[in-house]
């Protein structure tokens, strides 16, 4: 059994004893999953890929985005992908991983020099699981333009939460807060672009782990379900909506692969292209999926709207279709006509 055989095992075990439906039912009301969070983490998982260096568990960044897209199929109320890309960001700035979950802001706030530190300020919106979390990591930037990494403790900030389509918890803060040297780092990149780079990616592959499942469910159900005598499955109509949801969830399935290597020498080409097509893939797959279960889809007893309200959610995080696919049409133009060719034929 090689190492990805034996995490996609050990996560689906996990999944399947801790992250019950109704684990993430209490999620949505407002529960932490802190016994799924705590095993997780027990087993290494919160960190794989992440160098050990910087505490994490070492591996590859593929062993990172297998544990994300099967936590994903199953709406795994934890910021899994939150906190692979803290940990992303702090080795590119050499910071040490703080314990526990931690999230990220795709808010850029500001950063003072002062002699005893840095004063932080700013508004950061729409911050995934912070109620949970100790630690906030924040790219931010000063009046010259230089960027730095901020790794900011969340005990003593007031949050406004609000919940998503999928019952996720989302906070907005205003931060005015001093931070003591050790914790602020500064860079010889964009981390700006870095953050936005590493959020599409990783919601890439969640949505590609969600569409899996919703094909899963939905093959699954129209082999049961009987209607006029046979299976829904033997009608012609039917078939071609579930071939054509295949369709999609293949494409999906080979856009989110290519990221393994995408990720590891961020090929900013090939992760909008992932984005933009799977972002894309959301609304056909999603329609399909209802259309085959009926209205029973949409009950909240039943698990394929806990997987499509997701779906909806995470397409327009960190940029939805439209938006990478005027990146990409603007990349293509960069290039000069001349190559175009070349540059397609390069991507992925």
């Amino acid at each position: 059994m090689n190492d990805q055989q034996l995490i996609t095992d050990t996560v689906r075990r996990i999944l399947q004893d801790k992250c019950t439906h109704a684990v993430v039912d209490a999620s949505e009301a407002g529960d932490w999953a802190a016994d799924l969070w705590q095993t997780l983490e027990d087993n290494g998982l919160t960190l794989a890929g992440i160098s050990d260096a910087i505490g994490g568990t070492g591996g590859e960044l593929a062993d990172s985005l297998l544990v994300i897209r099967e936590a994903a199929s199953v709406g795994a109320p934890v910021p899994l992908a939150e906190t692979f890309m803290a940990a992303r960001l702090c080795e590119l700035v050499g910071a040490q991983m703080p314990v526990g979950p931690v999230t990220v802001s795709n808010s850029v706030l500001n950063l003072k020099h002062q002699a005893d530190g840095y004063r932080l300020q700013g508004l950061a919106t729409d911050v995934p699981f912070a109620t949970n979390c100790a630690t906030l990591v924040v790219v931010a930037s000063d009046d010259a333009g230089h960027s730095y990494l901020c790794l900011m403790p969340l005990a003593d900030i007031e949050q406004q939460v609000t919940r998503t389509m999928a019952g996720e918890p989302r906070s907005a803060m205003v931060i005015d807060c001093l931070l003591p040297k050790n914790v602020v780092f500064s860079a010889d990149q964009d981390l700006e672009a870095q953050l936005l780079h590493l959020g599409a990616a990783t919601r890439s592959v969640m949505m590609a782990g969600a569409m899996t499942s919703i094909l899963e469910q939905s093959v699954r159900y129209a082999t049961e379900r009987q209607q006029f005598g046979r299976p829904i499955a033997q009608f012609q109509a039917i078939q071609q909506q579930l071939a054509v949801l295949a369709g999609e969830v293949a494409a999906c399935q080979r856009a989110a692969d290519s990221l393994n290597d995408a990720l590891a020498s961020l090929n900013r080409l090939d992760i909008a292209i992932a984005k933009a097509r799977i972002s894309e893939a959301v609304g056909a797959a999603t329609e399909i999926a209802h259309q085959v279960h009926g209205a029973m889809g949409y009950t909240m007893e039943h698990g394929l709207n806990l997987r499509t309200r997701r779906l909806w959610c995470w397409r327009d995080e960190y940029g939805n279709e439209g938006y990478w696919q005027q990146a990409i049409g603007r990349f293509v133009v960069s290039r000069g006509a001349e190559n175009t060719w070349q540059t397609v034929t390069d991507a992925g």
